[in-house]
Order: structure tokens, then C-alpha cells, then sequence
């Protein structure tokens, strides 16, 4: 696969995810009207499109032979990997918090003010979708899209370094629509496309894009607000020390699964 093409099939989903939730939301418009609750309708209709966005491309473009029970056999996996996956998921989170804190870093800066953030209510079912989302759908096609299609096709090609960047890059323009999260989705992408061309198992990088996402949906929707993480938005030299802290964990538990594996 070249970098093009990559860049196409990236393009490709965005396209078939847009229509998907079009031809779903436009007819009910049009025919029923605006429902005085949408939650249901918008939590079904986001499954709905991402699913069927990367099953087009599968389907269509990659057409992959999967052999679901070699898959599932727990002793195709080493145990001792998944138990240092959590520390690079920590360590990952650290380090990545700067980027999703960057407007508000400025804004500390400039005004010198601490920032407190008030708890907000949410809504059960759109919780409850989003928890579909993120925890289940999220990994498993993200991974096999990214890593197990675009990496491994491209690795086919280019070297490694060069495959893992180009479908990390693809990875993070998909979440463009937070801004703040398409660094921290680049370095994710690469630490996830690493785990993979290391261990050569898809199951490890879903597993990590399970546990980081699942951190990250915990701490937005506990009784604490997320964006008081630790030590709150004060911005201090602990601030700073904890993200340096994060890569100093992430890089030790890459170390350990590399080390595992290579053993194995």
C-alpha cells in the first residue's frame, strides 16, 4: 500500500461514516420530525456509522480472512504482556495530558488564575452509548483498521518507522474534531502501531486502546472532574514531573513487553 492510498482509505472512512449518519438522521427529519429526545437516536446512529464505515472498507477494500478461533486461543497470547499494557496505558495518559491542556496551559500563563471546574450532570443513555463506544467499538475496529489494514499494509512497503508514522498520522486526522487530541492521538498511534509490529498480535494493541480508553472514560464521568486531575489545574513543577513521570512508565513498560516477547 503506499502513503497515498493510505491517506485515501482514511479519507474514504471519514466519507462513509458522514453518509451513514446522514442517510440515518436526514430521513427521520424528514419524514417523523425532530423527536423531543434525540439521545437515542444520536447514541444508535454514532454505533451504527463507525461500524459500518470500517465494515465498507473491510469489505470492500481489504476483504481479511480472519481465523477466529486461532484468534480467541488464549495460549497464543503471553499472560505477562497484558500485565505490563497498564503501565504503558498510564504512562501514555501522563505524558499525553499537556497536549489535551494546552489552551488552558496558555491561558494559566498568561492570567496566572487556577482553574476549577465544576462537576456536570450527565445523561445516563448517552453515557451509556458512549460507553458502547468508546470502550467496545472504538478499539477493536480502530485497531483493525489502523494497525491490522493501513500498518500492516503499509510495513509491506516502507520500513516500519516510516508504516507506523503514516497510520498514526491517519489515526489522529479521524479525531479532528477535538483539536486538542490530535497530538496526543498521534503519539497513542504510535505506541499502539509499535505494540503491534513488536509482538506481530492485534490483541495486544486492542487490549492497550481498551485500558487507555477506559481510563479516560472513568475519570470524565467519576464524581471528581477529570480536568482536576491529581493535583489540579495549577500548572506547578508536580504538574510538569507527573508527565515526565508518564513517559518514564510508558517507556519502561514497552521495554518489558519487547523484553517478553523476544523471550517468548
Amino acid at each position: 500500500m503506499s502513503i497515498i492510498k493510505a491517506f485515501l482509505y482514511t479519507l474514504l472512512a471519514f466519507v462513509f461514516w458522514t453518509i451513514l449518519q446522514l442517510s440515518i438522521l436526514l430521513p427521520i427529519k424528514y419524514f417523523i420530525g425532530e423527536p423531543g429526545d434525540i439521545t437515542h437516536i444520536f447514541g444508535i446512529t454514532r454505533i451504527i456509522s463507525v461500524v459500518g464505515a470500517f465494515l465498507l472498507i473491510f469489505f470492500y477494500f481489504w476483504k481479511p480472512r480472519f481465523d477466529l478461533k486461532k484468534a480467541l486461543k488464549i495460549k497464543n497470547y503471553n499472560p505477562r504482556v497484558y500485565l505490563y499494557l497498564p503501565l504503558v496505558g498510564i504512562g501514555l495518559l501522563l505524558l499525553n495530558r499537556p497536549f489535551w491542556d494546552f489552551t488552558k496551559i496558555l491561558n494559566y500563563y498568561q492570567d496566572n488564575s487556577i482553574y476549577v471546574n465544576s462537576i456536570i450532570a450527565t445523561n445516563n443513555i448517552a453515557l451509556f452509548y458512549n460507553l458502547i463506544s468508546t470502550i467496545l467499538i472504538a478499539p477493536v475496529f480502530e485497531e483493525l483498521f489502523y494497525r491490522r489494514f493501513l500498518l500492516e499494509k503499509l510495513s509491506n512497503r516502507y520500513n516500519p518507522n516510516l508504516s507506523i508514522i503514516i497510520s498514526s498520522l491517519c489515526f489522529s486526522i479521524m479525531h479532528i474534531e477535538t483539536p486538542n487530541n490530535l497530538i496526543p492521538t498521534f503519539i497513542s498511534g504510535i505506541i499502539f502501531g509499535i505494540i503491534y509490529i513488536k509482538t506481530k498480535k492485534i490483541g495486544y494493541s486492542i487490549m492497550l486502546h481498551f485500558f487507555v480508553n477506559l481510563i479516560i472514560f472513568s475519570t470524565n464521568n467519576i464524581e471528581a472532574s477529570y480536568d482536576n486531575w491529581l493535583i489540579g489545574y495549577n500548572f506547578n513543577i508536580m504538574y510538569w514531573l507527573l508527565s515526565g513521570i508518564g513517559m518514564f512508565l510508558m517507556l519502561i513498560g514497552m521495554k518489558k513487553i519487547t523484553t517478553t516477547v523476544r523471550k517468548s
